[in-house]
Formats: structure tokens, C-alpha cells, sequence
């Protein structure tokens, strides 16, 4: 698959996107450049996703004066661990995981999901914030509006969004947050 790139609207940033598919596995990987708060920030992420489009584990890495890193892993079954192994039961019942920085991870639970036409659906997603690393589990709403558009609700902050997805069933654009450009 050829790879992607998204420019952000509200803020200066851009992420270079690839998918590869492997055997019994898909990976995606972004790396995603930009500004906030008077800061210059590179981040690089990984998320390993199984046939069925679960994630079965994701790796964040923050470059610049002040690295972090974030690897957890799931059972796939809504339980997540930290490096040590540890499980973090704040996030049980998380599924699908939502990087704030990308449009990508708006695609798992569209891919892992079937959706009848306006069939509206109610998911827990572990929320990655981005640069600042804060984690928390959110409500979210998926509809599908047609076979390539889904309305995206947050719960929790009342957001909402017509997301557009491609033949593969990636997001195109992200209606005011982000531009496919490539």
C-alpha cells in the first residue's frame, strides 16, 4: 500500500503514514512532526494489529528535549499492560485505542466493526493524548452514514465529525482537524 500523508488544520503539523501487511498481522506506523505550545515535537508510533483489526499492542515514542515512551499490550479481549507486564485496569472493556495527533486510528473500529447503513455504535476507546502523553478512557459513537462515510461522536467532550473513508477503508480527511495531501 502506497503510503499517506495528513496535514493537520489547526495546528502546524504533518504525518507520514504506512500500512504493511504482513502474514498473520498488519503495522502501522506514523511519524508525525509539527509545533504546539512553543515546542517543536517529533513522534513516532506503532500499533500491531491483528487479522481481525484488533490491536494487539502500540509503541509512541517522543523525540526532542524532553523524550517519553509509551508500549502497551492487550489480550485482545480489554485488557491492557504496561511493559512490566502490569495490567492497567482503568482501561478494561478498551478495545480499539485513539491517537489524538493522527486520523488513522479512527479506521480500527471501522475495519474491526460490521456496520449496517446508520447503525450507530457505542465504543470505549483508550485515548492517547499527544505530546503530552495524558491517557484516559473515552465513550465513543461510530455511525455509518454510506459505505464510506461514518459519523464520529465523542461522548464525553459532545466533538462530532463525517468522516470520509477511502477504498481501503482509511480515512481520506478528517473534516477541520485534518488533510490527506498524499
Amino acid at each position: 500500500m502506497a503510503p499517506i500523508v495528513w496535514q493537520a488544520t489547526r495546528w502546524p503539523a504533518t504525518e507520514y503514514f504506512e500500512l504493511e501487511h504482513l502474514e498473520h498481522q498488519s503495522v502501522a506506523k506514523g511519524n508525525i512532526t509539527g509545533f504546539a505550545e512553543n515546542t517543536p515535537f517529533s513522534i513516532h508510533y506503532e500499533i500491531a494489529i491483528t487479522a481481525e483489526w484488533k490491536v494487539s499492542s502500540f509503541h509512541v515514542k517522543l523525540q526532542g528535549k524532553e523524550p517519553m515512551e509509551l508500549k502497551l499490550t492487550s489480550d485482545l479481549h480489554g485488557h491492557w499492560f504496561d511493559k512490566e507486564g502490569n495490567h492497567i485496569d482503568a482501561f478494561d472493556d478498551c478495545i480499539d485505542i485513539d491517537i489524538s495527533l493522527t486520523p488513522f486510528t479512527n479506521t480500527l473500529p471501522v475495519r474491526r466493526m460490521h456496520f449496517d447503513l446508520n447503525e450507530k455504535k457505542t465504543l470505549n476507546m483508550l485515548y492517547i493524548r499527544l505530546p503530552e502523553f495524558e491517557l484516559q478512557k473515552v465513550e465513543q459513537h461510530y455511525t455509518k452514514l454510506n459505505d464510506r462515510m461514518y459519523l464520529y461522536e465523542n461522548a464525553d467532550s459532545g466533538f462530532s465529525a463525517e468522516i470520509p473513508f477511502d477504498e481501503h477503508a482509511l480515512v481520506k480527511d478528517y473534516p477541520g482537524i485534518f488533510k490527506r495531501i498524499y
